[in-house]
């Protein structure tokens, strides 16, 4: 097996320039996007996956596969390199170009946007989590639980829901704190109730109370008992959200000082 290759960090930033100027953007729309070859350097002790393109076919119904073909791919890779922008941008423009374009068909069209481009070929201002394989990776690792018989099954209750995974807990930090997201996630597999109805503002109601029991405590050091049980002892309050207007009454969050 061959060591794994990256993008040097100048030419990832020359490549997203190209993009927000507007100049390279009919590039993303051909069969192959040819890259620098000398601007491409080896990781250590990374390796590439063999054959992983061939199980990602880009239809959306089908994230949940591929999220755990492409985590299985690069499992040993630490925290620290799935952070790093230059090591998805590689994959995005070369080993899985062809997946990134089926899964984001709009990057052919002729009013494809510069942001559209960065926020999946690159690392945009919604995060990590619009990026089209840094978002399959994060999702599965923050949620994979060896304590399970099934290991990824509260990985397939958060991609039972796009908005939860990418637009409601997505866009808040806590979505990478494994405990949290394994508690919370555990709550919602046992009580299935809580998803059938206004789920979508569910999801925003819980999100957004644990973003602002953060601002009161110190969230990072809590296990996912905690969340479980934050999330079973306002089961109530969850399923009195039916739109999107139940997020503004304040009386929902009137308890926050209390737990």
């Amino acid at each position: 097996m061959q060591l794994q290759r990256t993008f040097r960090e100048s030419y990832m930033k020359t490549l997203r320039d190209a993009v927000k100027s507007e100049i390279s953007i009919p590039l993303y729309k051909s069969e192959v996007f040819e890259v620098d070859a000398t601007q491409v350097k080896r990781l250590a002790n990374v390796y590439e996956p063999e054959g992983l393109a061939l199980k990602l076919d880009g239809v959306w119904e089908d994230d949940f596969q591929s999220a755990i073909a492409i985590y299985e791919a690069y499992k040993n890779i630490s925290p620290l390199l799935a952070s790093n922008e230059s090591f998805w941008a590689y994959l995005t423009h070369v080993d899985l170009f062809s997946y990134a374009q089926k899964r984001w068909p709009k990057v052919k069209d002729v009013d494809c946007t510069a942001d559209y481009i960065i926020d999946h070929w690159f690392i945009g201002t919604n995060g990590l989590l619009r990026n089209a394989i840094a978002s399959m990776w994060w999702s599965v690792y923050n949620t994979v639980d060896d304590e399970r018989e099934n290991k990824y099954e509260l990985t397939e209750v958060l991609f039972k829901n796009y908005t939860l995974r990418v637009i409601t807990l997505g866009s808040y930090q806590l979505i990478r704190h494994r405990e949290a997201m394994i508690g919370i996630l555990s709550f919602l597999k046992d009580n299935p109730e809580i998803t059938t109805t206004a789920f979508e503002y569910r999801g925003r109601f819980i999100s957004k109370y644990f973003n602002r029991l953060g601002a009161v405590k110190q969230l990072a050091y809590m296990k996912r008992d905690f969340f479980y049980e934050v999330c079973t002892s306002m089961k109530e309050k969850i399923i009195s959200v039916t739109k999107l207007e139940n997020l503004s009454d304040e009386r929902l969050y009137n308890d926050l000082s209390q737990i």
